[in-house]
């Protein structure tokens, strides 16, 4: 395999879709919901099919994230109480999410991944930023 080989990134695993971003939503969760589940009921109580996140920020009970190791996926479970979100990122498609966080815990340790479905309740707040993606 040669360098220019290395660089060059795989288009067949990727796509590219045009559109344009439409409404804002910013919510606040109450303390034990899933933030997954959350995200979506939110965007289809105001009729948005598919929204990105553009930021968000609180703690979470406990974080169970997902990550690809080297033998397949791993699941890492952060305890709490009060994991903190340091970033949050994704997309929101009903019953199809993938979002991803950096957290840390109590005594400062760092981790990310996928937050699993149903595995990261809020503790005190989560707050999110959402924006509606509507697709050409």
């Amino acid at each position: 395999m040669n360098a220019s080989a290395v660089l060059e990134p795989d288009l067949s695993a990727s796509s590219i879709q045009t559109g344009r971003l439409g409404r804002l939503v910013v919510a606040r969760l109450k303390p034990n919901e899933d933030i997954v589940e959350s995200a979506e009921a939110l965007c289809a109580s105001h009729g948005i099919a598919l929204a990105v996140i553009r930021g968000g920020l609180g703690s979470l009970i406990d974080a169970q994230l997902g990550y690809l190791g080297r033998h397949g996926m791993k699941i890492l479970n952060v305890p709490g109480p009060g994991v903190e979100i340091l970033s949050i990122s994704g997309e929101i498609v009903i019953g199809e999410s993938r979002l991803q966080a950096v957290v840390a815990d109590a005594d400062g340790n760092i981790f990310a991944g996928r937050l699993e479905r149903g595995r990261n309740l809020s503790f005190i707040t989560v707050e999110l930023t959402l924006q509606e993606w509507l697709p050409d």
